[in-house]
C-alpha cells in the first residue's frame, strides 16, 4: 500500500470519527427544566406535554401549593412518572422562586448540559429547528447562559377561563417584552438565581442572546425590545391569560398589598408598587372593555373610572 492511499484512509478514519463523535454527542446532550408552581395545577399537563415533544429529559418541579390544596403531583399523567419529579419546598423549606432554583441547579448541574429556570406560563419556542440541535450550535460554544426574550398573548378578549389548551386560547400577534428568562449551561461554579436570570462572577460569566452574540449580564440588566432577540428563539409568557386568571395571578401573587417594592395610592388605595405595575401592564397590553374594568374593579377593589372613557 503506497503513502497516498494511507493517509487517505486516514483521513477517511478521521472523517469517520469525527461524524460519530458528533452524532454521539447530539443524541446524547442532556437537558433538563427547573420550575415552580403555585396553584397551577390547571396548567401543569399542557406544560408537561409540550416541554416533552420539544426534547426536554426532565422536568423537576416544586410544589409551592398550599398544604390544604391539590398537589401537583396529582395531575401528572402515568406516562410522565419518570420524565417529571415533584419536589415539596415545604418540607425543603424553600420559600421562594430564586431558593428553588438555586437549589435545583446544585442538585443537577452535573447530570445535564443545559438547565431552563422558566414558570409554568412560559413555553420555550424554537424557530425551525430542533431544540438540541440549536444549544449545539458552534455560536453557544463559550455561553455560560443564553438569554430568551419573553413575547407575551393578550387576553384575547376572554374574559373566563375555558378548559382548553392556551395556544388555542390565545393567539398571536405577541408584543416583545423587556424581560426574559435563561438556560444555564451545567457544571458552573457558585451560581445563585435571581427571578430572571442566574449570576455569578461579572468577571466569569458569558450571556449570549438567542443569536449567540455575547451581551451584558448583570442581576437587574434587562435587553433592549429588538426583534434581533427573538430572530432564532424566544419565550412565549402567557403573562395574562383571561381576565378571571390574571385576576387569581394578582390575589396570588399579592396577597398582602402592603408589601412589595414601596407604596402607591395610583388605585385609590394603598398598594405595592409592584402590584400597581402589573395592573397598568394589563390595562395597557389588552383591549379595555367596560365589562372587563367592572370585573377587575370589584375583584381587586380599585378605581378605574379613568380607564372606562373610551370603553365600550
Amino acid at each position: 500500500m503506497n503513502l497516498i492511499k494511507r493517509k487517505k484512509i486516514k483521513f477517511n478514519f478521521v472523517l469517520l470519527s469525527l461524524f460519530v463523535t458528533i452524532f454521539f454527542y447530539k443524541k446524547n446532550i442532556k437537558v433538563a427544566i427547573c420550575t415552580m408552581g403555585k396553584d397551577e395545577n390547571l396548567y401543569v399537563k399542557e406544560f408537561i406535554s409540550y416541554y416533552y415533544k420539544l426534547g426536554i429529559d426532565k422536568i423537576f418541579i416544586y410544589d409551592n401549593n398550599d398544604l390544604n390544596s391539590e398537589k401537583i403531583s396529582d395531575m401528572i399523567d402515568t406516562r410522565y412518572k419518570n420524565f417529571v419529579k415533584i419536589y415539596d419546598t415545604k418540607t425543603l423549606k424553600i420559600f421562594n422562586q430564586p431558593q428553588a432554583f438555586t437549589d435545583c441547579y446544585e442538585k443537577f448541574k452535573s447530570k445535564f448540559d443545559w438547565i431552563l429556570m422558566i414558570d409554568i406560563d412560559e413555553y420555550l419556542y424554537i424557530k425551525r429547528d430542533k431544540l438540541k440541535n440549536y444549544l449545539l450550535n458552534p455560536v453557544f460554544q463559550k455561553c455560560d447562559f443564553i438569554k430568551f426574550q419573553w413575547v407575551i398573548p393578550t387576553d384575547n378578549n376572554h374574559l373566563y377561563y375555558e378548559n382548553k389548551s392556551l395556544f388555542t386560547r390565545f393567539k398571536g400577534p405577541y408584543k416583545i417584552s423587556k424581560f426574559f428568562k435563561s438556560i444555564i449551561r451545567g457544571n458552573i461554579p457558585n451560581l445563585k438565581y435571581w427571578i430572571h436570570s442566574p449570576y455569578i462572577s461579572p468577571y466569569r460569566n458569558i450571556s449570549c442572546n438567542n443569536m449567540g452574540t455575547k451581551i451584558y449580564n448583570k442581576i437587574l440588566n434587562f435587553e433592549f425590545i429588538n426583534n434581533k432577540n427573538i430572530q432564532k428563539a424566544f419565550i412565549i409568557h402567557f403573562k395574562y391569560k383571561s381576565t378571571e386568571e390574571f385576576i387569581k395571578k394578582i390575589k396570588r401573587g399579592y396577597r398582602n398589598w402592603y408589601k412589595g417594592w414601596g407604596y402607591s395610592n395610583y388605585f385609590g388605595n394603598k398598594i405595592s408598587v409592584a402590584l400597581k405595575n402589573t395592573i397598568i401592564d394589563y390595562l395597557t397590553d389588552n383591549k379595555l372593555t367596560k365589562e372587563k374594568l367592572e370585573y377587575l374593579e370589584k375583584e381587586l377593589n380599585i378605581n378605574l373610572n379613568k380607564y372606562k372613557k373610551n370603553c365600550k
